[in-house]
């Protein structure tokens, strides 16, 4: 069976378990894109949501594993009409996570059953306990590309996706990226809705990360730490009180994060 075939398969599977999208990123071109780039090159930031470093490597830097070549991503929709799916409900993992972990192994299985020597090994999110830089995956895989809001813009359902990975051994060919510009002409209310205008100065320069051009919000307009602020602020408002959440029932804590850059992209 051929690389071509393979892929098609594996992605057509991966959207009959219920991924929107899905894509192979080779290894080989992920190591040149920018955030495996950047991020170990950037300074450290003490931010919401930081989880201990576990691999052993500098920060930053991905720990990509011995014998394997592909990384295959799948996004899963976060649909504005089900916020469920992005909130932590009791302290759990939310909803849409949950959703995209069941793929990811339902699709381990099927790999290592119709394509007999292939081993697949499902990512957590974090590149700090050896997950790889989603984003910058997806855009490589062809699922999307980066906009200005700093996100993953997809054609289908624009932002309103979450991402997850996994490590194939196989040496597939990278099935992106895409050359379309979804920003272009926009007036960018996804940066003018930001409550804390996390995308009003330059935070990023080239010529600090080698004369990289590709930056965070594009040309490096976007501050994580004035976004963390928000988040800060989110967690502060946490609901504790009984609330009734579809497919999930009474959660006695919910919380929910900032999604105003993602709700207000114009494409749908």
């Amino acid at each position: 069976m051929n690389d071509k075939t393979m892929t098609k398969i594996i992605i057509e599977k991966a959207l009959e378990y219920g991924a929107v999208a899905a894509g192979i990123a080779n290894i080989e071109d992920l190591k040149s894109s920018p955030s495996f780039v950047m991020m170990p090159k950037r300074p450290h930031i003490d931010r919401v949501g930081a989880v201990e470093n576990t691999t052993g490597l500098p920060e930053g830097v991905v720990a990509w594993m011995e014998g394997m070549h592909s990384v295959l991503v799948i996004a899963y929709e976060h649909s504005e009409d089900k916020p469920y799916l992005d909130c932590w409900l009791d302290g759990k993992n939310p909803p849409g996570n949950i959703e995209l972990i069941r793929i990811n192994n339902q699709l381990k299985e099927f790999i290592e059953e119709y394509f007999p020597g292939v081993k697949a090994c499902p990512l957590g999110y974090y590149v700090e306990q050896g997950g790889v830089w989603l984003k910058d995956s997806a855009v490589m895989a062809g699922l999307g590309v980066m906009g200005k809001n700093n996100l993953l813009v997809t054609k289908k359902v624009g932002p309103r996706v979450r991402l997850r990975a996994m490590l194939l051994s196989e040496n597939l060919p990278s099935t992106g990226p895409l050359n379309w510009d979804p920003c272009e002409g926009c007036d960018m209310p996804c940066r003018s809705h930001c409550p804390q205008n996390a995308f009003g100065t330059v935070t990023y320069l080239p010529e600090d990360y080698d004369g990289l051009e590709r930056l965070p919000g594009r040309d490096g307009t976007y501050s994580l730490l004035t976004c963390d602020r928000q988040m800060a602020l989110d967690e502060s408002r946490e609901i504790r009180e009984a609330t009734e959440i579809p497919g999930y029932g009474t959660a006695h804590s919910v919380l929910k994060y900032c999604r105003e850059c993602e709700l207000n992209c114009r494409i749908k």
